[in-house]
């Protein structure tokens, strides 16, 4: 759609847009609703053709164009462009309820490294108001909260955002006749917001100052049960206060899953402060983890577009070789290299992101096979695979980039013949752990001078292990005049090792 809409006018080809934006409607409604209540609208602004056109979708509704939109005058595209077109939060001025702020992103060709527009999602804060909203806090005391970028995007008292600022510019606060404040702050490290509370000492000095006058009005004849009273109130306070510093403490040390015992708070108007807080702490951590889910099925869906792909010199030196074959009447031979060149395809056709063994280390014999016709007596291969190991789960394509580079950075560039052995096996670690390990050895040009290791295929094995497996380990070593040696040790199950 976004493509659609940045290469001509949806106007030219009325029925393509319907089509599209029908779709397109359908698709982000539904995804709008498994990520919950806080995503109201989503929105996209082409770069060249539609041109400060927005194309808006408000959650449940039709897609809305506006096109007299100009974007290059706003705020939040200045900064785009100083920042490098790093994505930032704003205060929305899309959507059109409250409480609501935007992510801004810029959508890239990834092939061209071509801006294709910028991407609106508006984001409401409800939920945020949702648990202040039992919590009762003076003219002088607030709860704000700032992007990344350092930029406030909302606040629950307005007047006192002078305040904020001073305070965070000065070094030691401020002072004004008869009031100061405190300043307590909060960020979330995955995200970079920053929750701040400004706390006035007026509300807590006015509590005291009326309880030190009645304590001096009637000192004389009740001196006794004043101190009574001030000491059983003293104590009920600080045991009523105490559980809720230390649920603010540890959550802010770490513990996102801590919840404040509200049976230890004796004073309700602290029971209910309580109440709230373990709501807020339920809200932002389910909140993280619809974002985390989020971001995983992302990747997920990365990582099964990497797998569909096939190098495309790969098979214009393939296509070259069987006619090179047909060309020599070597019928056996361009039998054998058109069966293997179907099985691979076969396997990358199959749509599933697990694998096992077995099935990969086909794959890689039928693709060296390929290889080892096109290179001849330069390249020679060995697979080995431990028995009972046929059937072990592993990400479908992890080793494959390994072989790839063996044969593109290691063989291709030299004049020397190479050697790759593939292994799979079982091993322990001197804790007891089982391991089901996997190398490629390579006699190729050495890893300290081929500088091209760290490239994506290999980062993307780094990835996708850490999601299959996050106790896994990815290893490459290699020298001059030593072979490339790369590891992949994947724990076993402990249901296997009982096996």
């Amino acid at each position: 759609m976004f493509f659609y809409l940045n290469k001509k006018e949806y106007t030219e080809d009325l029925i393509t847009y319907t089509r599209l934006s029908q779709n397109y409607t359908a698709t982000l409604n539904n995804r709008m609703t498994l990520i919950g209540n806080s995503i109201t609208g989503i929105g996209f602004i082409p770069s060249k053709s539609n041109s400060d056109t927005l194309f808006y979708l408000k959650k449940y509704n039709t897609l809305l164009i506006n096109e007299d939109y100009e974007y290059m005058d706003s705020d939040w595209y200045k900064q785009l462009q100083r920042n490098n077109q790093a994505a930032l939060f704003v205060p929305s001025n899309t959507a059109s309820a409250a409480n609501t702020i935007s992510l801004i992103r810029t959508v890239k060709n990834i092939d061209k490294r071509q801006v294709v527009g910028y991407e609106i999602l508006d984001i409401s804060l409800d939920f945020i108001f949702e648990s202040l909203k039992d919590i009762s806090m003076s003219q002088y005391s607030g709860i704000f909260l700032e992007s990344p970028k350092q930029e406030l995007l909302f606040s629950t008292n307005e007047a006192l955002t002078p305040v904020l600022s001073s305070l965070l510019g000065a070094d030691n606060g401020i002072k004004q006749p008869e009031r100061g404040y405190d300043l307590y702050s909060y960020r979330d490290k995955n995200f970079g917001f920053t929750f701040y509370y400004l706390s006035s000492r007026y509300d807590l000095y006015r509590n005291l100052r009326f309880a030190t006058g009645l304590v001096l009005l009637f000192y004389f004849g009740m001196v006794v049960m004043a101190a009574f009273i001030f000491g059983r109130t003293s104590r009920s306070l600080s045991s009523s206060i105490s559980p809720v510093l230390d649920t603010m403490d540890k959550y802010h040390a770490g513990d996102s899953h801590i919840q404040c015992d509200i049976s230890q708070c004796s004073i309700s108007e602290i029971e209910t402060i309580a109440v709230n807080l373990n709501e807020m702490i339920e809200k932002i951590n389910t909140h993280i983890d619809n974002e985390y889910k989020f971001q995983m099925e992302q990747k997920i869906a990365e990582y099964q577009t990497l797998q569909s792909e096939i190098n495309p010199h790969f098979l214009h030196n393939t296509l070259n070789i069987l006619i090179a074959l047909n060309r020599l009447g070597d019928r056996k031979g361009l039998e054998q290299s058109i069966i293997s060149l179907s099985r691979l395809y076969r396997y990358t056709c199959e749509h599933n992101f697990n694998s096992t063994i077995q099935h990969e280390f086909n794959f890689i014999k039928d693709y060296l096979y390929l290889q080892k016709t096109r290179f001849d007596e330069r390249l020679d291969f060995q697979i080995f695979i431990e028995p009972g190991l046929e059937d072990f789960e592993i990400p479908k394509f992890l080793v494959q980039p390994l072989i790839e580079n063996a044969i593109v950075h290691g063989l291709e560039p030299s004049d020397r013949n190479e050697f790759i052995q593939l292994s799979a096996f079982t091993t322990e670690s001197r804790n007891g752990e089982d391991f089901t390990v996997i190398t490629v050895i390579n006699s190729g040009l050495p890893y300290i001078e081929n500088k091209s290791y760290k490239r994506v295929g290999l980062k993307n094995i780094e990835e996708r292990l850490t999601i299959f497996s996050p106790n896994s380990f990815f290893i490459i070593r290699g020298g001059i005049d030593k072979p490339t040696k790369c590891t992949i040790m994947i724990p076993k199950p402990h249901t296997e090792k009982g096996k």
